[in-house]
Formats: C-alpha cells, structure tokens, sequence
C-alpha cells in the first residue's frame, strides 16, 4: 500500500493464493451476502482483510479497553456517578444491582465505541480502490478507477452532532492532501467527502463537501451497486462477529465486584452508599482522601480473593479458528 500517491495498488491483491480458513471467511460472506466473485467489488483477500480488520479493531478497542480499567475503575465509575439522577433512577436497588447498571452501562458505551473504530477499518481494509490516508484528519482516499479523481474522507460510524467541526477539519486536511496528491503529479480533481457509516439516508452536498448517504459510501468504498454493497458490508461484520471470540465477560464481572465493594454502606452490607458518592462527586479530595482509600483496598481485597487473572496485552488479538480446539 502507498500513500499521497497516484497509484494505490494494494499488497492484498496480488496475493497469489489464501489459506483454506481465509477461504472458507470469503465463501460464508458470499453466501450470505449473494455477492459471487463475476459481480466485481472487492476480491476474496480483500473480504478477508475487511473481516479481519473488523475482528482485530474490535477486539482492540473493546476487550483491551475493558481490561484495562479494572485498575483505573475509580475514575471511569466512580468518579462519574450522578448521585441526583442515579438514585432516581436506581430507586431501592441494592448496592450490588447498582453496580450491575453503573458496569453495564461503561462495557456498553465501549462496545459502541469499539464498533464505530471496527466498522471504519471494515470500509477500508475491505475495498478494492480504498487505503488509508498518511494526511492527518483524513481518514481514506480513494481513486475512482473511472475517471481518476481522488476522493478524501472522513469517515463516522453513525451521526454525530457536531458536524461544523467535522467539516472545518476535512476542508483544512484535505487541502494538505490535495498539496501531497499534485506534487505527485496527479491531473485527477480531488473531491472531498464526510461520510457517515450508518444512520444517514440521502446524499447531500453543503459547504463544498460532498455528504454521501451510507449506502453510497459502501457502494463507493466496494465498487458494487448500493443495494449489493450493503448486502456485503452486513455479511462481512457477521463474519468478522464469529472472529471476535475474546469474552470481556471476565473483565465486566471483576468491575462489577469492585464496585459494588466499593460502594457499599460497609464491609457485608447490600446497602449503596448515596452519601459518600456526594461527597466524593462534589467535595474537595480533602473531604474523602482517607475513606476512598479504605474503600479501594476493600474492593482490592475482595477482586484478589476471587482469583481474577489481570488483563494483559496480547489477549485482544484475534484468534485463529484453525488453532482453536474443537
């Protein structure tokens, strides 16, 4: 793969054969997405890079992220606690389904997170004409194998709602770009594109940039007609579903016991402790150094004692199936 470049030829492609499990990856997603290899778009190796790129962001962004909060749980939990709208919410829940919530709701804020990182690396590890731009802000460039123009993008997982940001940065970035593209004496026009994943339903076109639907960014990012590009967008992140086989489960269960010791009343009690939360939430450190600190070693005490195995980097890799036991 090249960057700032007219030639965006990719490794992947000349790749002169795949091993048997990445052939079986790129026969299921073409079984469920209908797409045969005669209607064009991407190649098998690139399905497979799309799947893989799915699995491994994933995987990274999720399980990795989960993981390494179990020692840093007081600031991404604790100090985050709304002690107004939480005990609303929570009502007379024990300190032990609290904590289920406050837990449940961090994995789930990461999960969606991680498949926004996971979705971009699919669109471009996946497509035939796509790469990953060197331009800082610029998430892809593209050539249109037509016409040989460039088309740089910014690229989202879902809407957001502060576009102008979005914007101003794609216009100031792919100027750089463009400089990158003419010294390399490309004739091609350069277009500039925000393009949302998932969630937006027609093209439009505001303040010079080009805002395509989701459909005809997969359609662009594949080379496929929109309906088909769609058909396999879906079926390579089924695919790449079964590769993201690292459970964060463990992860979850150790934040849930932390906190919730943490949090009670006192050593033993299922009562959750609103006042102290007050205080820690909205008093100067001063006011509840010492308690946090007899709080933390309970909760510590209680994660030893359960045989927790500390995350370690390496466990959000993709796994291989043909290395898993039956």
């Amino acid at each position: 793969m090249t960057y700032g470049s007219h030639s965006i030829t990719r490794i992947l492609i000349v790749t002169p054969s795949l091993p048997s499990s990445d052939l079986a990856i790129a026969a299921n997603v073409r079984n469920v997405s209908g797409i045969s290899e005669d209607q064009g778009g991407p190649s098998n190796a690139h399905i497979v890079a799309g799947v893989k790129g799915f699995a491994g962001q994933f995987n990274y962004w999720y399980i990795r992220v989960i993981g390494k909060a179990i020692p840093k749980y007081r600031n991404t939990i604790i100090g985050r606690i709304n002690p107004f709208v939480r005990r609303v919410e929570f009502g007379g829940m024990d300190v032990t389904a609290c904590s289920d919530r406050l837990v449940e709701d961090y994995a789930r804020r990461n999960f969606v997170t991680a498949g926004g990182w996971a979705l971009e690396a699919m669109a471009i590890d996946g497509s035939p004409t796509a790469q990953k731009s060197a331009t800082p802000g610029v998430d892809a460039q593209r050539v249109d194998p037509l016409t040989g123009d460039y088309h740089l993008y910014a690229l989202k997982s879902g809407t957001v709602t502060r576009n102008s940001d979005i914007i101003a940065s794609i216009k100031q970035n792919g100027r750089k770009a463009e400089k990158l593209i003419r010294q390399n004496r490309s004739s091609g026009a350069v277009h500039l594109n925000y393009s949302v994943l998932t969630g937006k339903g027609e093209s439009t076109f505001e303040d010079g940039v080009h805002r395509p639907s989701s459909a005809e960014t997969w359609s662009q990012m594949f080379d496929l007609p929109q309906d088909q590009a769609l058909e396999l967008a879906l079926a390579i992140a089924a695919e790449a579903g079964k590769l993201v086989r690292h459970d964060a489960s463990v992860h979850i269960n150790a934040l849930r016991l932390l906190v919730a010791t943490y949090l009670q009343t006192e050593e033993g009690s299922d009562q959750m402790d609103w006042e102290f939360i007050a205080r820690r939430t909205m008093q100067p450190k001063s006011a509840w150094k010492d308690e946090d600190s007899e709080r933390h070693k309970r909760a510590m005490a209680a994660l030893n004692a359960s045989g927790y195995e500390p995350y370690s980097e390496g466990d959000e890799d993709v796994a291989d199936p043909e290395s898993e036991a039956d």
